[in-house]
């Protein structure tokens, strides 16, 4: 398995699960059901694309990496937190503009 692609594969699920309740947003057909919907899987891309980091860090560790973990650990936890936020803020956003 080629694990650099994890980094990948979470960076696109974490572009995915922002844009998602970015896009609605700005929908003004929306129902608050679907809005609800798109919020969830938009909240489970970002578990899985944080799943993905702590897969790669694993690897990182089995194959004793030590130097790459001390590189990456700083940028790992910035991308990891701000994906988390952000998701929570857009689809607070999201859910808040849609039930009004």
């Amino acid at each position: 398995m080629d694990y650099g692609l994890l980094n990948v594969a979470s960076f696109v699920l974490g572009l995915i699960a922002w844009i998602l309740p970015l896009a609605l947003i700005f929908f003004k057909n929306i129902n608050y059901k679907k809005a609800y919907i798109f919020s969830i899987l938009s909240l489970v891309l970002t578990i899985i694309s944080i799943y993905f980091q702590f897969v790669y860090t694993n690897h990182l560790v089995k194959i004793k990496d030590w130097i790459a973990i001390e590189d990456t650990n700083n940028g790992v936890l910035f991308a990891c937190t701000s994906l988390i936020l952000g998701t929570f803020i857009l689809n607070f956003i999201l859910l808040f503009k849609h039930k009004n």
